[in-house]
């Protein structure tokens, strides 16, 4: 093989290799899961999707979408996205926090959500397997997992709200975090780049009986 082919075939493997880099970069989420749904979407633009695209004006697949909070009770009944109908995956009511043996497992009073019980109430809420869906949890990661569950049983519009609810923290180039609201203090609530940090989009407290997961209804009072 002669100098030039060679030369022309490592530029063309490198070119390749770019490509495909960019891809799986293009297409994941922040937490580098695996991705079955159609594709993410901003907080901001979540909510332009379920507050100002009435009539679909801006001719997108995803107007009058409805989002699917899939945080636990608690923290739904702490604050969401307006409108936004509480389907809680995989934790119900309080998360895992107790430690054995380095091992994180379910503290006594967890409630875990079966993933073919999660897509049965997706189903009995929103039949219609074309609905437009934004799945949320705080941060991005629980909703990839309720979105591929959805995803594979047949929902053809889902996206992932890609920074959450309440979101991460902003970092520098160096790893630093950053004072975007520039109150002082370096990573605080209004540091986060979910909905209800930087981003200051309305929060809601109402708690309406035909959004909230009505089978652990009393469990939003406690």
């Amino acid at each position: 093989m002669n100098i030039c082919k060679l030369k022309f075939l490592v530029k063309g493997c490198a070119l390749v290799a770019l490509t495909v880099s960019l891809n799986v970069y293009a297409e994941g989420n922040r937490y580098d899961l695996p991705r079955n749904y159609h594709s993410e979407v901003s907080a901001a633009k979540a909510y332009m999707l379920t507050n100002h695209d009435r009539g679909n004006v801006g001719k997108s697949e995803f107007a009058n979408a409805v989002i699917i909070d899939v945080r636990t009770v608690e923290e739904y009944g702490a604050g969401h996205a307006p409108k936004s109908s509480n389907i809680p995956f995989p934790h119900i009511h309080k998360r895992p926090t107790m430690v054995v043996d380095g091992i994180v497992v379910p503290d006594p009073g967890y409630i875990g959500q079966d993933p073919a019980q999660y897509v049965n109430d997706v189903l009995a809420a929103y039949p219609d397997t074309s609905t437009p869906i934004l799945t949320m949890c705080r941060t991005g990661f629980r909703s990839v997992l309720a979105a591929n569950l959805l995803a594979d049983a047949g929902y053809t519009n889902v996206r992932n709200i890609w920074q959450g609810f309440v979101g991460r923290t902003k970092v520098d180039t160096a790893g630093n975090t950053l004072d975007l609201n520039n109150d002082g203090v370096d990573g605080d609530a209004g540091d986060l780049d979910g909905w209800s940090g930087y981003q200051e989009l309305p929060v809601d407290t109402k708690l309406l009986p035909k959004l909230i997961y009505a089978p652990y209804e009393y469990l939003y009072y406690e």
